[in-house]
């Protein structure tokens, strides 16, 4: 397991190294704008089941993704006026539960049976980066074991988890709660998880 300090100077550089380990399946911890959360190829079955076996997760509770655009929501997702009302709000702490465009790509624990996913484009720097860097998205699920809670100090993530590659540390994260989600594959839009985006923006 290798670490890595977190330093906005040196963002290309631990792009670079992150992005070198997801694709090869690896797992990599990285900071978000919520907590630290676990990141690999959304597209690889084998680096999915890594992410899912490091937090002890069931893996037919699917994880979301980060993207590093728009435009990245619109090709792998079904987009339509109301959709694009809410791509508006982006980069914000919030997941948007889609329609996948084609939802058959997707390895198990990305998609739900009825060809859900979860969208995430964050307000921090590194995810995006990453994607753009690698041309998939990565998951977005928390750097935790399931069902605790999320980890904000990176001493705990050496403590906690075991099996992942790469940790970039930034020490301790400001305590945002997790990422407000919003299923817009219903009408009206229906709010799963109330979380740091005022719920009011959404109506």
């Amino acid at each position: 397991m290798r670490i890595v300090k977190y330093s906005n100077e040196l963002l290309e550089d631990i792009t670079e190294i992150v992005a070198k380990v997801i694709l090869e399946e690896g797992c990599a911890v990285i900071p978000t704008d919520t907590r630290y959360g676990s990141t690999a190829d959304a597209m690889s079955s084998k680096a999915v089941e890594k992410v899912v076996r490091i937090k002890k997760r069931e893996l037919n509770k699917v994880v979301s993704v980060f993207v590093d655009s728009i435009d990245m929501i619109r090709d792998l997702c079904i987009v339509d006026r109301k959709v694009e009302k809410f791509l508006r709000l982006l980069p914000e702490r919030v997941t948007l539960i889609l329609k996948a465009r084609r939802p058959e790509v997707f390895p198990r624990g990305i998609v739900t049976p009825d060809g859900k996913i979860g969208i995430r484009l964050p307000p921090h720097p590194l995810p995006p980066l990453i994607v753009k860097r690698i041309g998939r998205p990565i998951t977005a699920t928390s750097a935790n074991i399931s069902g605790f809670p999320p980890i904000y100090d990176s001493s705990k993530i050496l403590t906690s988890l075991r099996g992942f590659d790469l940790l970039v540390d930034a020490g301790i994260l400001p305590r945002i709660p997790p990422s407000t989600v919003v299923d817009l594959t219903c009408r009206p839009p229906r709010v799963l998880r109330r979380g740091p985006l005022n719920i009011d923006v959404l109506k």
